[in-house]
């Protein structure tokens, strides 16, 4: 569900759930889904701006990570949706993948 967009010559991840820290008090805690601005280089942000902008890509998350320095770092990547003929051969799929479940239930409780 997260991804991450190009505001202001920023970058933000949003969509992405971050849980609480177990061992701080109440008063520290954050909240599990709030935007948070990516740390990026001006060149770096400018690139994929472009990207987004012009070829109609979309900017997830695709890894995290903790460093050796114990900072959370994000990888990202460029993606495509999907077509809409895609979407539809994935629904067939589906369905019949469930209509094979559902039979091989009903064959077994017999």
């Amino acid at each position: 569900d997260g991804f991450a967009s190009v505001r202001g010559g920023e970058v933000w991840l949003e969509n992405v759930h971050i849980s609480k820290h177990k061992s701080s008090g109440a008063y520290f805690q954050h909240d599990e889904t709030r935007p948070r601005r990516l740390l990026l280089r001006k060149r770096e942000i400018n690139k994929l701006s472009a990207a987004v902008d012009q070829k109609g890509l979309t900017l997830v998350p695709l890894r995290a990570y903790f460093n050796k320095g114990n900072l959370l770092k994000i990888q990202i990547g460029l993606a495509r949706g999907m077509k809409n003929y895609d979407k539809r051969q994935q629904l067939k799929e589906r369905v019949v993948q469930r209509e094979i479940a559902r039979e091989v239930k009903n064959f077994v409780s017999r």
